[in-house]
């Protein structure tokens, strides 16, 4: 069994959508998007649509230089990932915050718990990818290539 590594997050966050304008059609079906809030959300969808392209690239490159990177290199592009995934996330909870005086307040309460920018960053919902080691029972290799530790 393999442990937590690239793709192993959970939720909808922005490392999950590999279709994120088929996802955000969904989510604006569920929200009951209206014709007249129909410019906020595109203002939104347009903003998180561009951050999870740009997001997606940049892991892609991270993931191509791995296999070659020294331990040095690799820990300088873990946090240079870190840090543009907390700029992403920034940039989509600000469009979010700019969407939701649109809502309606059932929209509003359905959405903060569906919408990316509006679920917290980090484990759990809307997680998006995990880049570490596995571990637990069956704990396989991660992203760095190697086993995690087992205690004895």
């Amino acid at each position: 069994m393999g442990g937590a590594g690239p793709g192993a997050g959970r939720g909808p966050g922005l490392g999950r959508m590999s279709d994120p304008a088929g996802y955000l059609d969904s989510l604006k079906t569920q929200l009951r998007i209206s014709e007249q809030q129909t410019p906020a959300w595109n203002e939104y969808a347009n903003t998180v649509t561009g951050v999870s392209g740009q997001m997606q690239a940049a892991h892609q490159s991270m993931w191509e230089s791995m296999p070659t990177a020294s331990w040095q290199e690799r820990q300088g592009m873990m946090n240079t990932m870190f840090q543009a995934r907390g700029q992403a996330y920034a940039t989509v909870h600000d469009a979010a915050a700019k969407l939701l005086p649109s809502l309606t307040p059932a929209q509003r309460q359905q959405a903060e718990g569906s919408l990316p920018g509006l679920m917290p960053p980090g484990p759990g919902p809307g997680m998006g990818r995990g880049m570490g080691r596995g571990t637990g029972p069956g704990a396989g290799q991660g992203m760095m290539g190697q086993r995690p530790a087992v205690p004895n």
